[in-house]
């Protein structure tokens, strides 16, 4: 046993994220968190490391355990090198390497005490562990020149990278990582699976990756302020989940029913009491039985795979559907435009020198189009340069040669990686009442608090919160309400997956089914793929 948290409890405010939670960890499990967004998955993992201690529970740990926590918000000290902030990572590496140069330079005579420590650099791999950070970090498209120079100079998806090779060399017994791919390239998430699928040491992994779920042993899903353990990787999850919600969807029915009967009993016992004390203690009775089935009927969270309930009985599947727990609500309006949306003709793109040259393609209504490429290969490039030609705008990069043109009547709805900085600072609900006025259309205070509540989030207390105070889950849940506005026929989606949690995924890629324009997409999540399909583009 590594880890035994029990009895764990958390709040933030008047808001219970968990409460009498219990989870253990032996040695070499390959756990993933998974839920909700919002209800508390990063928190635990804080909790677990000991950098939150406002909680209630106790966690004993096995003595000596090394856990290591990636870090969100990113890398403080960057005059550092990506290798030296790696290698300080490593516990005892440098203090072991001190006392080898020491005895080897001729400033030590403790033999023993070097011979020792030479056994216990050559058991870890000491010797080569440079070389191989730096062909890791070359394996997320870190160059050797990048990786020796200041982390000041590295793109936030790159320092994400380094944070991720950093976990990689920990030697940390407990690994908690936080969604490890999203801004991967698809190299990126082969490489991270590849060390997964190896890795030793027991690792917690918060992921709605479809495809990292697929490599792990149990996944742990916090919901009703539980934790509930599914034994198996990503479609052994799949199967179990059908089969427990819809045993509880039957109890929860079933619970509604008998208190149905004992409110009809207690409400026919307040029309009688007054006859005589017989009546007056049958009531007295009939209500408590009443408040105790009312305390104990609580509807917990119920969702199932769009598969799964393809497969179920119609009976069953309306049980659920009345029941189900609530989703984001992706309403999409949209009218066949006809002709040509976009066309691509021999474009050569980039700065100074061409990214990519020779791209053709065309989009029309119905058309899905898949752009594939390894980071810095000029997907997101690509993206923002249409965006700016549609808002005739200087575009982001150079046109070398060839044309890009979008089409008369086109209107894009977009999302991209990053959140314009122009909002960041502003509340939820001025951010929506920007993004309408922007495409000159008005939005009045009843719509954006409809929205809010369409996209799960809470109009009274989460309207007035700045969007750079948001969960990553809650900025996508904006970006997706922007992109839809002014019924776009052409969607550019730049990896629109990243921070949604499993039922709005699935919402997402329900919504784009119905969607009758063009979609133009990035995506390194190959569920998502499957289900887009379209032409492959690849740069």
């Amino acid at each position: 046993m590594l880890l035994e948290a029990t009895n764990l409890s958390k709040s933030i405010g008047n808001k219970t994220l968990f409460s009498g939670v219990n989870l253990t960890i032996v040695e070499g499990e390959k756990i993933a968190l998974i839920g909700r967004n919002g209800y508390g998955k990063t928190t635990l993992l804080k909790i677990l490391i000991g950098e939150d201690r406002d909680f209630g529970g106790t966690i004993i740990t096995k003595k000596g355990l090394e856990i290591t926590l990636t870090k969100q918000e990113h890398i403080h000290n960057t005059s550092q090198s990506s290798l030296e902030y790696i290698l300080d990572s490593i516990p005892n590496y440098y203090a072991y390497k001190k006392i080898i140069d020491t005895y080897e330079q001729g400033n030590s005579t403790n033999l023993d005490q070097y011979l020792k420590t030479l056994e216990i650099f050559t058991e870890k791999k000491f010797f080569n562990v440079r070389d191989a950070i730096l062909s890791t970090l070359a394996d997320f498209h870190i160059a050797n020149a990048s990786a020796l120079g200041p982390l000041a100079k590295l793109s936030g998806g790159q320092k994400r990278y380094v944070e991720m090779t950093r976990i990689m060399f920990s030697k940390a017994d407990l690994l908690l990582v936080d969604e490890p791919t999203n801004h991967m390239d698809y190299k990126g998430k082969e490489r991270f699976i590849e060390w997964l699928n190896t890795l030793r040491e027991s690792i917690i992994v918060v992921t709605h990756d479809r495809d990292v779920l697929r490599h792990v042993d149990k996944i742990i899903e916090l919901k009703d302020k539980q934790l509930t353990v599914f034994r198996g990787n990503y479609d052994r999850y799949i199967a179990q989940n059908a089969v427990q919600t819809l045993s509880s969807v039957k109890l929860y029915g079933d619970q509604l029913n008998r208190l149905k009967e004992a409110k009809k009993k207690m409400e026919w016992g307040l029309q009688m009491r007054a006859k005589s004390k017989a009546w007056k203690i049958k009531y007295d009775h009939w209500q408590r039985d009443y408040e105790k089935l009312k305390a104990e009927t609580v509807k917990p969270a119920f969702w199932i795979d769009q598969n799964s309930v393809d497969e179920l009985d119609k009976k069953v599947v309306d049980s659920y559907e009345k029941f189900k727990e609530r989703n984001i609500k992706i309403s999409i309006s949209t009218t066949k435009r006809g002709g040509e949306l976009l066309k691509i003709r021999d474009l050569a793109l980039g700065y100074k020198e061409p990214i990519f040259d020779g791209l053709n393609f065309t989009i029309r209504d119905t058309d899905r189009t898949f752009i594939k490429g390894k980071n810095g290969a000029g997907k997101s490039t690509l993206v923002k340069t249409l965006i700016s030609l549609w808002r005739e705008q200087q575009p982001v990069a150079k046109l070398h040669a060839g044309t890009a043109a979008v089409g008369a009547d086109v209107r894009i709805g977009e999302y991209q990686q990053e959140i314009h900085e122009k909002y960041l600072r502003l509340p939820l609900e001025d951010a929506i009442r920007n993004s309408y006025q922007e495409k000159n259309i008005i939005i009045d205070e009843q719509t954006i608090k409809k929205l809010l509540a369409q996209y799960l989030f809470n109009p009274s207390t989460e309207a007035k919160q700045k969007i750079i105070d948001l969960s990553g889950g809650q900025k996508a849940r904006f970006q997706l309400i922007t992109m839809f506005i002014g019924e776009p026929n052409l969607l550019i989606l730049d990896e629109p997956t990243n921070h949604l949690d499993l039922p709005s995924i699935e919402e997402l890629e329900n919504a784009l089914d119905n969607f009758t324009g063009g979609i133009l997409y990035i995506s390194h999540d190959t569920y998502f793929i499957k289900r887009m399909g379209g032409t492959v583009i690849e740069l």
